[in-house]
């Protein structure tokens, strides 16, 4: 599923983010949790949607994650979030490194 899909997916589902968490390190891979569709709704995001079911969705949202880290080989642990956006079309990686914390839009 390509990325204009997946934001075209999020509007027909009524959602304006996707929040992916997600951990991972070296020698133990990656995981990610269950997957929220929220929306902007009063100047604060209430929930539209939560799952973890493994369908074509679900795999375009966490794909951002196996893109920058792979299996997490060489990484310290990493633990965080990526954020989608339908408002500007944006995929954020957000979290922290070992001890530092980081942000960058995903490619």
């Amino acid at each position: 599923m390509c990325r204009p899909a997946v934001f075209k997916e999020l509007e027909h589902r009524g959602a304006t983010v996707a929040l992916v968490p997600f951990s991972g390190r070296a020698g133990a891979g990656g995981r990610t949790d269950t997957i929220k569709l929220l929306r902007l709704e009063g100047g604060e995001l209430v929930e539209v949607e939560r799952w973890s079911s493994r369908d074509e969705l679900c795999f375009a949202l966490e794909a951002p994650i196996w893109d920058r880290y792979g299996t997490f080989v060489g990484h310290p642990r990493v633990v965080g979030a990526v954020i989608w956006s339908t408002e500007d079309r944006s995929v954020l990686i957000r979290g922290r490194r070992g001890d530092s914390s980081f942000e960058e839009l995903a490619a």
